[in-house]
């Protein structure tokens, strides 16, 4: 005989946009203008979304996610206004513990992941068909564990 299975109750919504017009996401997008001004003025024409994530949970060392950087591809900036879209750990940013310079790091680290693509031979920002800047994302400088960087130094 079958298991009866057990009701489920909606399924969770993993992400929510931050709206720039409401008192929570106004000053986020205040903030992240503002880091865009400067030192990333080579986006300043990229047009980016702010979205909340609820649904990251610390992995097996207990690192959590608190944010990441997406790049919009072709069909999505076909449906969307936007080029790239910032996910942010909403239980960290909320949180009473978290500083004002925290949340600004974290909104700069993530905008050093977007930057414009250049042309391998003239060094120009390539644009496509639509004369739009086209996008790429940069990966981390430096990624090491910090026992190695301890023991050794930075020695890549």
């Amino acid at each position: 005989m079958p298991r009866a299975r057990k009701a489920k109750g909606p399924k969770r919504i993993a992400y929510e946009l931050i709206n720039p017009e409401t008192k929570v996401g106004g000053p986020i997008y205040l903030l992240m203008r503002d880091i865009i001004t400067d030192p990333h003025e080579e986006i300043t024409e990229a047009r980016i979304a702010l979205a909340w994530n609820t649904s990251w949970k610390p992995d097996v060392d207990g690192r959590v996610v608190l944010g990441k950087c997406k790049k919009a591809s072709d069909l999505d900036r076909e449906l969307s206004a936007y080029d790239f879209i910032i996910l942010i750990r909403k239980a960290w940013w909320t949180s009473r513990e978290i500083t004002d310079a925290q949340r600004r790091a974290l909104i700069d680290h993530e905008l050093c992941h977007a930057t414009v693509r250049l042309d391998d031979r003239t060094g120009e920002p390539v644009r496509d068909e639509r004369r739009r800047l086209v996008f790429r994302m940069r990966k981390h400088d430096v990624e090491e564990f910090t026992e190695i960087v301890e023991r050794h130094g930075v020695y890549k």
